[in-house]
């Protein structure tokens, strides 16, 4: 069983009681229950803002999860990291 297999088994458990759709609550559940070798395929927070942003592995996961479990699950705004990038003039 490859990594994205025990993330999306994992995932299948945890939806038999968690019924809302916040990714952030999701991966700090998978991120606690999965062995370190699985944990670094998922992003880490901008060491300034604090906030987050979605790596492919991610992604994927999110894209199958809706695919396979019907949920939708969403990052949502308050929580995501912006690049700003400054115009030099």
């Amino acid at each position: 069983m490859n990594d994205e297999e025990k993330v999306l088994e994992l995932i299948g458990e945890l939806f038999e009681y968690y019924k809302e759709d916040n990714w952030l609550k999701i991966k700090k559940f998978l991120i606690t229950y999965l062995n370190p070798n699985i944990r670094k395929n998922f992003s880490t927070r901008h060491p300034k803002t604090k906030k987050h942003t979605l790596n492919e592995f991610e992604k994927k996961l999110i894209k199958k999860c809706q695919n396979i479990y019907k949920r939708n699950i969403t990052l949502y705004e308050k929580d995501k990291h912006y690049e700003v990038t400054q115009d030099k003039k």
